[in-house]
Order: structure tokens, then C-alpha cells, then sequence
């Protein structure tokens, strides 16, 4: 498989679950107790810039990001992270397929 380019809603509104929204989907990076889906992709996730990042549980919340990812669309999974970088809010609030998905759990 080839890598794609997936925007969206970076959300992490517990320890250890971590999902991208997009357009298309809910994809699963980590779920508590069973942890990331690539523990090798940890590394390869941007960094968060606090001033682009909006709180919803204490220190959890969500960002808009770009991923570059192998995916398993039956699950709805992201297999493997090859890298990306955050944007800003507003790149994410300006999208008028993602916008209405915002995690706001």
C-alpha cells in the first residue's frame, strides 16, 4: 500500500486514544489498553504548537492536522504514520467537510 494524505481533526481526549476525523472517516491511532496501532509512528507524529491546540479535557483535546498514512479503510485504521504537521485551527474550521465533525466529546 501507498501512502495518503489525510487531513482533519487530530483528537486525544483521554490518555492513549488518538483518532484523525476527516471527510471520510474516524480512523483509530491508539486505544487505551491496547495502545498505538504502530508503535514506530509514535515518533512520526508532528508536534503539537499549544496555540493551535483546544483543550477539552484537561491537558486532552484536539488540533487540525496532515498525516501521511497507510490505512485499512474496512476498519477505519491507521496502520502506519510516515509523518505530517499540524495547521492551524482555523485551516480545519474553514473546511466545510470537516468542520461539523468537530470533537467536541
Amino acid at each position: 500500500m501507498s501512502a495518503e494524505k489525510r487531513c482533519g481533526w487530530l483528537e486525544n481526549p483521554t490518555p492513549a486514544n488518538l483518532w484523525l476525523i476527516d471527510s471520510e472517516s474516524e480512523w483509530t491511532l491508539s486505544i487505551q489498553g491496547k495502545g498505538f496501532i504502530n508503535e514506530d509512528s509514535i515518533e512520526k507524529m508532528p508536534a503539537i504548537d499549544e496555540n493551535e491546540f483546544v483543550r477539552t479535557n484537561g491537558n486532552y483535546g484536539f488540533s487540525c492536522v496532515c498525516l501521511n498514512v497507510k490505512t485499512n479503510k474496512e476498519r477505519s485504521e491507521i496502520l502506519e504514520v510516515y509523518g505530517g504537521e499540524q495547521l492551524l485551527l482555523k485551516k480545519c474550521l474553514e473546511d466545510p467537510n470537516i468542520y461539523n465533525k468537530i470533537p467536541l466529546r
